[in-house]
Order: C-alpha cells, then sequence, then structure tokens
C-alpha cells in the first residue's frame, strides 16, 4: 500500500512539471514574457543600441526641437563621450568647448552634471544660446542607425548623426585653389572672389559660395567616395562661365583625399579635378 502511494505522489508530480513545462514553453516561444510585455508597453523612448555605440563616434548636431541646426562659421556642435568611474562628455558648442561628466543607467536615461563652457565671444553662431539649454533638460536618450536623439521624458528635443574620424577632419571652411579643364588662367577665371565650401556634417550638407551665388548640396560619403546631389543655389546673374564651370565639376567627383590638415582634393576617379585650401 505505501508502495503504491508513492507511485501515485510520483505520477502527479510529474504531470504538474510536464503541465508547467509546456506552459513556459509557450511563453517562450510567443516571446510574450512579463518583461517582454513592459517593453512593448512602454510609451517612452526605448536604447536601441547599447552604450557602448555612444563611446564610438563623435557626434554632430543636426537639429534641435526637430528643426535643423546650420552653421556659418563652417564649425559645427558636437558631442563626444567616455566611459570610466566618471562618465565625462567633451564637445564643442558652434562657439566654446565644453566639458563635464554625465550618469546613464540601463533604462536609457541620461543626465548631464553642470558643464564648464569657456568664454568666448559667440556672434557670429547662434547654436550655442539653444544648444547648451537642450543639455540641461536632456533625461532620456535613443541610438540608432548612426543617429543619436535627446529627449525631456518622451518629447525629442535634439538629434546628432555619428561621424568617423576620417570625415571630422573635412569640417571647417575650404577655398579653391586649382580646377581642372578651362583653358584661362585660375586667377583669371576667379580674379575677385574664389569659390569656397564648407561641410556641414551634422546634416550631410555642403555649402558655401560659386564666387557669385550662395549654394547648397547633400551628399553621400562611404570611405573616400563621395557624391554630390544638385546644387541649390541663389540666382544673381553672374557674368562669363566661372560659376559653370565651378558647379559642373563639382557634380562630377567622386572621391576625396585631404593632404595632411590644410588641403582637400576632389578627384574623378584617379583624377585630380578641384583642389581648395583650409581657411
Amino acid at each position: 500500500m505505501i508502495i503504491k502511494q508513492i507511485f501515485i505522489g510520483l505520477g502527479i508530480s510529474f504531470l504538474l512539471l510536464q503541465t508547467f513545462s509546456c506552459k513556459s514553453s509557450k511563453t517562450t516561444a510567443s516571446g510574450k514574457t512579463n518583461e517582454a510585455a513592459v517593453v512593448e508597453n512602454n510609451t517612452n523612448p526605448i536604447v536601441t543600441g547599447n552604450s557602448e555605440e555612444l563611446y564610438m563616434h563623435r557626434w554632430y548636431l543636426s537639429s534641435v526641437y526637430q528643426k535643423e541646426v546650420r552653421t556659418e562659421t563652417g564649425r559645427t556642435a558636437y558631442l563626444t563621450f567616455s566611459p570610466g568611474q566618471v562618465n565625462t562628455v567633451a564637445g564643442f558648442t558652434g562657439c566654446n568647448r565644453l566639458s563635464g561628466s554625465f550618469t546613464i543607467n540601463g533604462n536609457n536615461e541620461i543626465r548631464f552634471s553642470p558643464l564648464a563652457v569657456t568664454k568666448m565671444a559667440c556672434a557670429n553662431d547662434k547654436t550655442e544660446s539653444i544648444f547648451l539649454p537642450v543639455l540641461a533638460e536632456t533625461n532620456r536618450w535613443s541610438v540608432e542607425n548612426g543617429v543619436l536623439k535627446f529627449y525631456k521624458e518622451d518629447k525629442e528635443v535634439a538629434a546628432f548623426t555619428a561621424v568617423d574620424a576620417t570625415a571630422e577632419k573635412l569640417e571647417g571652411n575650404w577655398e579653391l585653389n586649382y580646377i581642372s579643364g578651362p583653358r584661362i588662367a585660375f586667377d583669371g577665371l576667379y580674379p575677385e572672389k574664389k569659390p569656397f565650401i564648407r561641410f556641414e556634417l551634422g546634416l550631410g550638407i555642403i555649402s558655401g559660395n560659386t564666387s557669385c551665388n550662395g549654394f547648397s548640396s547633400k551628399y553621400k560619403m562611404n570611405g573616400n567616395a563621395i557624391h554630390f546631389e544638385p546644387l541649390l543655389s541663389t540666382m544673381m546673374a553672374c557674368p562669363g562661365d566661372a560659376e559653370k564651370i565651378f558647379t559642373g565639376m563639382l557634380l562630377k567627383v567622386n572621391k576625396y583625399a585631404l593632404g595632411g590638415d590644410s588641403t582637400l582634393t576632389f578627384l574623378t576617379d584617379d583624377v585630380a579635378v578641384m583642389r581648395f585650401v583650409r581657411k
């Protein structure tokens, strides 16, 4: 009798264990665990990468409150992050250098300490006046496909674009000093004002002046390959062919090369067709 009772008890235990296992396997197969449900019902922005990606790039400011931030100086605001016992942030406001610390956790919360900022006057660029207040109110973040976003609760307050170390060197204003094709001497082609370009790295835009009209163009870059879209420009009447030669050649460019920090060459395949010097 005792042995029979033992077998009955073992049978009941086995059935209970099997029932529990089936329920668990169904839950796992559907992916609807309690933890997953919490994530799916969370209306706040979520981290789509991880904090390691935050530390891998220099992040150039592209928008504040979903409005593009353009630069008039050729230098775009940016941030860089470094992990440690105290996580640190450094960067540029568009005018001044900044530095400080921040805290971050697995719930995609981020908070910046009061930041130290140098004291240069910023008459030529207004970015700093909108950028620093955004950092002070940021409390959440997300990163996906090379775009870092800051939020105040569930409202996007700023967005940044990841830029690799080589492309960072393109930042600034570049003045043309050579162009292939025309038989007329370069100084005769541009006797008074030479064309210049600037890279707005946060937006993927090149802008500048053709020697006559202001212009802008979106670009795509992969390694040293680069392609410019058709230019948007002002509509002043321009004497001669200087502007046409510049804009036409720019659209033929498919590569670039940097000579140190001071020379930028555009190429068509392996032929140098334009050269710029940093200004």
